[in-house]
Parts: structure tokens; C-alpha cells; sequence
């Protein structure tokens, strides 16, 4: 599940902005380059805790800037709860 988490979030990210996933880098800001708006964090925030049963606060994904950022925090997110 891990190991794949990069390219399943761009997944993500891909249906929400209609760019490709090899379109969105890792460094992009989800706000600036991707788009991102209120409105598509809570979606992102649901789709998140539907693939990966964890909880996400909206919160949470608003303080990440890149999707790196995104990634990273997902990783932990999902390693916690896996230990």
C-alpha cells in the first residue's frame, strides 16, 4: 500500500483538476499550481478516508503547501496506524 501511496494520491489529485498524474509534480503547491480550494480538501479528505480508513481532519490537509507535503503526512498517517 505504501509503496504505491505517491501515485495514488496524484490519482487523486488527477480527478480533481484534470491534470494527468504525470502532470503534477511533487514539489507543485496544491493551492497555487493545482487549484486546490476549500471545497476539494474536504473531498480529498473523504476519499482519503475512504481508501485508507483513517480519519483526516480538513484541517490537517489545509496546513500541507506541495503535494510532497501531502504525501509525506499520508505516509505517516497510514504508518501509525499500521504499528
Amino acid at each position: 500500500m505504501l509503496e504505491n501511496l505517491e501515485m495514488e494520491f496524484k490519482e487523486m489529485l488527477s480527478k480533481l483538476t484534470g491534470l494527468e498524474p504525470t502532470e503534477i509534480g511533487d514539489e507543485d503547491d496544491l493551492f497555487k499550481d493545482l487549484g486546490i480550494d476549500s471545497l476539494k480538501v474536504i473531498e480529498i479528505a473523504t476519499q482519503i478516508e475512504r481508501n485508507y480508513k483513517v480519519v483526516v481532519k480538513d484541517s490537517q490537509l489545509a496546513r500541507l503547501r506541495t503535494v510532497k507535503d501531502a504525501v509525506t503526512f499520508l505516509r505517516d498517517l497510514l504508518e501509525k496506524k499500521n504499528a
